[in-house]
């Protein structure tokens, strides 16, 4: 590290849970959780931009995944019968 480099900490708080699946997913790559986010914070800074996917488990975004679950619950009340998500 250069000499001339002044290091400050930065903090955040996330459920424990959260924390132990990005250690567990860090671990698996062999770095620490810090090197991974000053990485990540590096990279937005170089790029000036943040490149990451907010998909669901499903490869949904969050909006997707909302109209999805309005439709399926118009269906289950009896609402709506037929939707334009079945190709003929």
């Amino acid at each position: 590290m250069n000499a001339a480099m002044q290091m400050t900490t930065f903090s955040l708080k996330m459920d424990k849970n959260t924390k132990i699946a990005f250690g567990e997913l860090c671990g698996s790559i062999g770095i620490s959780m810090s090197a991974a986010i000053n990485a990540f914070i590096r990279q937005a800074i170089r790029q000036q931009r943040m490149d990451f996917s907010v998909l669901d488990e499903n490869g949904f975004s969050p909006a997707e995944a909302a109209e999805l679950k309005r439709r399926a619950n118009e269906v289950k009340l009896g609402k709506a019968t037929r939707h334009s998500l079945i190709e003929v």
